[in-house]
Formats: structure tokens, C-alpha cells, sequence
């Protein structure tokens, strides 16, 4: 796991400074303690700093090709580098490194930009074609990893954290009124915004060429819930052992130690009891809990840990850690995101740390499988909405009202039900509503955005329409809500400590058996 960043002076065509790429670097040095690297060609600088994992001796980047006209730097890593490189090599490629950083360029040696669509991985990589004065930047299927970018006058700047792009003198701090807007709806920024103004994310699977005065976005991995097979649970059972085993298998792949965080849920255990399975020595597992017992999950941990024999480690989050620690997790999150939680992430992480440089997280599982709440509860709208009006706004409502605080997120779910779709979906994790934002918001900041945050919802559903309610649901889930919210909070808190969190159950194949289940 690594830290990227660089500039293309697309525009001027000026020489990049070598000390601006340095600047930028030193900003996401937390992301790569173990090296750092830069290379400069006139108007493109690309920087670098690394976390060691794979060919710990043979990775350095920037990376080249033999001729030295194509350029990569690459954070993340590829599981299928080895049958890319065995491919590659067949075709007449040299390869001079272990590493599965040269596979992707000579992958676009030999297919240009659709070599990315050949990476099975977690990623946010930049190349640069020379002779053709072109950078592509892309981004993994799910999302795992973040890469951000901006226009800055005649500059193209990019980075795997947006403090390195305000490491460019050029960016401005300016507040994305729209964006922040949207956060108090559903307490994170729907891609490819940022509370950043002009500062975007790569949407996941999506690659952007910049030529020239040519831009390219394009999509190159998708799913759909389309018609599903109907087939007996026990082939359904069987299938999804297969994917997750396998994608576990992948990601202990490493010439470093890897181990597990284990929060005692249904996800972690699995990944836990399978890593147990492939290893000869005891896994090493980490937890944590919170100094509350009704909010602390460490007894269940420590059951599976006992089943099946781990190395176990916890640790206990208190209030005054909150206090502690706020204003640098602050500066790790770049933009807030409204996740107490990723306290407890960043002190695990910095005790795991100090045993592996990996770890396996169970991230995904309930976006793919249901295993929220709230989609059982979204379950009964069709029934809800069949009610008299009358009888839902006027005796319904009224009484919700009179609820104590103590049951608010019964309160929570009847309102959402009477909302119509995608703003119930979008209401299920939301913050403030409409009339509080009336109550907040300046009369001019309302004349000036749309305070209906569901139109990025209403967009992905339009665009890519699902079977039925639920597979709606669970589709924005993981295009929306994971990368933007936990994924983006599990890679800056994870990092933050030089960590890196490999995520088996949002492997892409995973995603797309799930998604042909009835």
C-alpha cells in the first residue's frame, strides 16, 4: 500500500518543480514510511511513497518500461499479476522486478487504457504515456481506494489524498456549498463531489484520460441485479463459499505478516475462520471495544477467537480518546465524515501495526447479502403506503411525535416509510432532514443548491435501473454509501496508522454472484 501524487501542466507545457513533488509527497508520507520516489518529465511529475508488501526489495517507484516511455505509480495491489505477467511474458515482455507494479505497465505497453479493465485489484494508479504526452488516471471496481484530482489553472493535480492536492499553490481551500449541503442530508458527499470546490473523486471503476485538451471519463466495471437463476440454496451456498474462500486466499498474499480485524460479527468471523484455515500459524486478530459494555462487541470477538485458536489482541476506546485524538483524525479524513467509529479504527490499527503491515476487514458483506436493518424495515413501504393518507400523516405522525428519544429509531423508521423512492432509501442513514436544513441554512445558501441530496440516487437508478426495490437498495449501497462513507474511512484511518486493509468480500466477482441471487 502506498501514497501517489503528481502534476501535468497540460495546459503551458512548463517544467514541473521537483521540490513541489516533494512537498506534495511529504503531505500522504504517513501512507509509505518504507521509500518514496519521484520522476519528472518536463511538464508531468509523479510522486510517490511506499509501503512495503510485495518484492520488498524490487518495487520502487515510479516505475518504467525497458525503453523508459511509460511511466506508473500505483497504490494498492493486483491479484492477478502473476497470470497477467506469465501472459505478458508470452507476448515478448521483459520483466526486470517481482513486483505486480511492472505488470501494469507493460499491461499498457500491450493494451493501452483498456489495461485496466485486465487488473483484479484494489487500486488508484497513474501512468504516463510519453511519447504520446497523455496520463491516465484510474480507480479500482469497488472503490477501495481513493484518488482525487483537480484543475488548477493550466495543471492537471492529483493525489491519493486531497491534502496533497492542497500541497499544489495553485489549489484553493474553497468550500463546495452544494457539497456541504448534501453532507448534512446524508452525512457524507456523493461522489465525484468533495466538500472541496473543484476537487473531485475517480468515481470507482472508472478510468480519465487527459490528452491534450481532451478529457475522457469512462466506465469500465459495472453490475447489475438482472433476472437471477433460480437454483437450489445448497448451489447458492456452495458459490459463495467458493468467492469468499477465494477472495481471502488472494488477499493473504503478501512477503510481509497479515492478520485479521475481528469486531465479532458475522463477516470478520468468517474471514478470521477461513485465514485459520489456510495458515499453519496462529492468525493474529484485533479488536476493539468501547469503555460502554452496551456499545462493545469484544466478547463476541473473543469467541471466535478462542474457536479457532488466533493470536488475539483488543484494545478499549474511552471517551477521553475522543477528545485526544479528534483534531488529527481531522487532518487524516481530509473532509468530515460523520462516522464515530473510525476513532476506534485508527487506535486499532495503530495496535495492529505494531505486530502486522496487513489486515483483512469483513467491509461489504451487508451491502451485498442485506444485513442491515433497514432493508427488512424497508420491506413493509409497499404495505405502509396502501394506508389513507389521512391515517398515515394525521393519527400516524402525531403519535410518532409523542415517542420518547429513547425510541427514535422507531421514529426514524415510520418517517422514512412515508417517504416516497429514492429519498427513503437516501433517509435511511441521514442526519438532518429538510425542515431542520430550512432551519439552518441561510435564506441566499438555499436560493443558491438543491437541498433534495436524492438526486444523485435518483441518477444511478435512472441510469442503471434494478430488478426490484431491494436490489435498488443494496445497488446504490455499494456504488454510494461504501466508497464515499466506509471505505473512505476505513483506507484514511487505516493509513493514518500505515496500515494496509485488504477487503475480500467486496471482491469483484463476489459482487457480481451476489447480485444473480434471488
Amino acid at each position: 500500500m502506498c501514497g501517489i501524487c503528481g502534476v501535468y501542466n497540460v495546459g503551458n507545457g512548463e517544467p514541473v518543480s521537483p521540490r513541489l513533488i516533494d512537498a506534495m509527497s511529504r503531505l500522504i508520507a504517513h501512507r509509505g514510511p518504507d521509500d518514496t520516489g519521484k520522476y519528472i518529465d518536463g511538464p508531468l511529475g509523479l510522486g510517490f511513497v511506499r509501503l512495503s508488501i510485495i518484492d520488498l526489495s524490487g518495487g520502487h517507484q515510479p516505475m518504467t518500461n525497458e525503453t523508459g516511455e511509460i511511466w506508473v505509480v500505483f497504490n494498492g495491489e493486483i491479484w492477478n499479476y502473476q497470470v497477467l505477467r506469465k501472459d505478458l511474458v508470452e507476448k515478448g515482455h521483459q520483466f526486470t522486478t517481482n513486483s505486480d507494479t511492472e505488470t501494469i505497465v507493460h499491461a499498457y505497453e500491450e493494451y493501452g487504457v483498456d489495461c485496466v479493465a485486465k487488473l483484479h485489484g484494489m487500486f488508484g494508479l497513474a501512468i504516463w504515456d510519453a511519447p504520446r504526452k497523455r496520463l491516465l488516471i484510474a480507480r479500482d471496481r469497488a472503490g477501495k481506494k481513493p484518488l482525487y484530482y483537480t484543475r488548477a489553472n493550466h495543471s492537471i493535480v492529483f493525489g491519493s489524498e486531497i491534502k496533497a492536492l492542497l500541497g499544489h499553490p495553485e489549489v484553493k481551500r474553497e468550500a463546495d456549498e452544494q457539497a456541504m449541503v448534501d453532507f448534512l442530508s446524508i452525512r457524507y458527499v456523493p461522489a465525484p463531489a468533495t466538500l472541496f470546490k473543484d476537487i473531485y473523486k475517480v468515481l470507482p471503476g472508472h478510468w480519465i484520460l487527459f490528452e491534450g485538451d481532451t478529457v475522457r471519463d469512462e466506465c469500465y466495471w459495472d453490475f447489475t441485479f438482472g433476472k437471477p437463476e433460480h437454483r437450489p440454496i445448497p448451489d447458492y451456498l456452495e458459490g459463495i463459499r467458493h468467492h469468499v474462500r477465494q477472495a481471502v486466499e488472494e488477499r493473504m498474499m503478501a512477503d510481509v505478516p497479515v492478520g485479521a480485524m475481528l469486531s465479532g460479527g458475522v463477516d470478520s468471523s468468517i474471514i478470521s475462520g477461513i485465514m485459520s484455515q489456510l495458515t499453519s500459524h496462529k492468525v493474529k486478530t484485533f479488536s476493539v471495544g468501547f469503555d460502554q459494555p452496551d456499545f462493545s462487541e469484544l466478547p463476541y470477538a473473543r469467541m471466535v477467537a478462542d474457536h479457532f485458536g488466533t493470536d488475539h489482541h483488543e484494545l478499549v476506546v474511552n471517551s477521553a480518546d475522543m477528545t485526544k485524538y479528534w483534531p488529527l483524525l481531522t487532518w487524516h479524513r481530509d473532509e468530515p465524515v460523520s462516522e464515530p467509529s473510525d476513532l476506534g479504527v485508527y487506535l486499532i490499527s495503530k495496535l495492529a501495526r505494531q505486530h502486522v503491515k496487513v489486515v483483512l476487514s469483513g467491509e461489504g458483506a451487508d451491502e451485498l447479502f442485506a444485513g442491515y436493518p433497514k432493508y427488512v424495515v424497508d420491506w413493509i413501504a409497499r404495505y405502509y403506503h396502501i394506508l389513507p393518507p389521512m391515517i398515515r400523516n394525521k393519527v400516524l405522525q402525531r403519535l410518532l411525535d409523542q415517542l420518547p428519544y429513547s425510541m427514535r429509531k422507531l421514529k426514524t423508521a415510520a418517517r422514512n416509510l412515508s417517504q416516497p423512492t429514492p429519498q427513503r432509501w437516501m433517509s435511511w442513514f441521514g442526519i438532518f432532514n429538510s425542515p431542520l436544513k430550512e432551519q439552518l441554512l441561510s435564506a441566499n445558501l438555499q436560493a443558491s443548491v438543491d437541498l433534495d441530496a436524492s438526486r444523485e440516487f435518483k441518477r444511478w437508478i435512472t441510469n442503471n435501473p434494478q430488478r426490484d426495490d431491494l436490489s435498488s437498495m443494496l445497488y446504490l449501497d455499494t456504488k454510494i454509501w461504501l466508497p464515499d462513507n466506509l471505505l473512505m474511512k476505513g483506507d484514511k484511518m487505516t493509513m493514518a496508522a500505515s496500515l494496509e486493509a485488504r477487503i475480500p468480500m467486496l471482491d469483484d466477482r463476489l459482487i457480481t454472484y451476489a447480485a444473480s441471487i434471488p
